[in-house]
C-alpha cells in the first residue's frame, strides 16, 4: 500500500501509537508471567499485582484510540487528495468538453454562412437566368409645328427615351433582349422581340445599349427607343440576363 504525502504530526501520532501498544503488550506479558509464578508458589496476589493488567489494558485502549484516529486522519486526508484529484480530473474534462462545444459550434457556424452563401449565389444565378425587365408606355409622336399644319413625325424629330433595368454592380451582362407591341395587344412578348437597330414599324431600338451607375451595389442597364408613329402608343420593353 502507498503513503504517498504524510504529513510529520500524523508519523508521530502513527509512531507514539505503536510504540505505545508494543510496550504495553510487553508489560502485560511480563505481569502475566509473574502472576504465573507467584500463583505457582502460593503467594498472595496483592491489589498492585492486580492493577497492573488493568493499567496496561487501559494503555492499550489509549493506544489504540490515538492509533485509530491518527489512521482516520490519514485516510481522510488520503480520501481529500483523491477528491481533489478527481475534481481536478474533472475540471480538466469539463474543460474539453468546452472546447470541443465551441469548435463544434463555429463548424456550425461557418456551415450555416457556406449554405446561406451557396443559397444566395443560387438565387443570384437564378435571377440572372430570369433577366432584369423593365418596360415603359410611349405615346404616339406629336410633330412640332405651327398648329393646324399637316406635318408628319420622321425618326429624326421623335422623341428619344432610354429604357433601363438594374443589375447587380458584380453582373456580367449576357443577352438584352428587346420587345415592342401597341400598347393595347395582348400578343405575346414572345412574338414581339426585335432586335437591336430593326424598324418595327415606326419603332426603333438603339443599335448598342448603354451602362451607367446604381449606387454601390448596383448598375443600370439601358437601351435607346424612339417611336414616330403618328397614332400608335407603344410598349417597349428590355430583358437584361446576366451572370454572377
Amino acid at each position: 500500500m502507498d503513503f504517498p504525502n504524510v504529513s510529520e504530526p500524523l508519523t508521530a501520532a502513527l509512531i507514539g501509537a505503536l510504540a505505545t501498544v508494543a510496550g504495553a503488550l510487553v508489560q502485560l506479558r511480563i505481569s502475566w508471567r509473574r502472576e504465573m509464578k507467584e500463583r505457582e508458589r502460593g503467594q498472595p496476589i496483592t491489589k498492585k499485582t492486580r492493577r497492573g493488567p488493568v493499567i496496561v489494558v487501559f494503555a492499550l485502549l489509549v493506544a489504540a484510540a490515538v492509533g485509530g484516529f491518527s489512521l482516520s486522519q490519514y485516510f481522510v486526508s488520503l480520501r481529500e487528495g483523491d477528491r481533489d484529484s478527481l475534481r481536478a480530473d474533472l475540471q480538466s474534462k469539463l474543460s474539453e468538453i468546452n472546447a470541443t462545444a465551441t469548435r463544434l459550434e463555429r463548424a456550425r457556424m461557418n456551415e450555416r454562412r457556406q449554405i446561406e452563401t451557396e443559397v444566395q449565389r443560387a438565387d443570384a444565378s437564378r435571377l440572372g437566368e430570369e433577366g432584369a425587365s423593365a418596360s415603359v408606355v410611349v405615346g404616339p409622336c406629336k410633330p412640332e409645328g405651327a398648329p393646324g399644319a399637316k406635318q408628319e413625325c420622321t425618326e429624326q424629330s421623335a422623341l428619344r427615351i432610354a429604357i433601363c433595368a438594374r443589375v447587380p454592380a458584380s453582373a456580367t451582362v449576357r443577352e438584352v433582349q428587346l420587345y415592342v407591341r401597341a400598347a393595347n395587344s395582348k400578343q405575346p412578348w414572345e412574338e414581339a422581340r426585335v432586335q437591336a437597330g430593326q424598324d418595327a414599324g415606326q419603332a426603333r431600338f438603339a443599335d448598342k445599349f448603354a451602362e451607367r451607375p446604381d449606387g454601390d451595389a448596383g448598375r443600370q442597364i439601358c437601351q435607346g427607343f424612339a417611336n414616330w408613329s403618328g397614332d400608335k402608343s407603344r410598349i417597349a420593353r428590355i430583358l437584361v440576363k446576366y451572370a454572377l
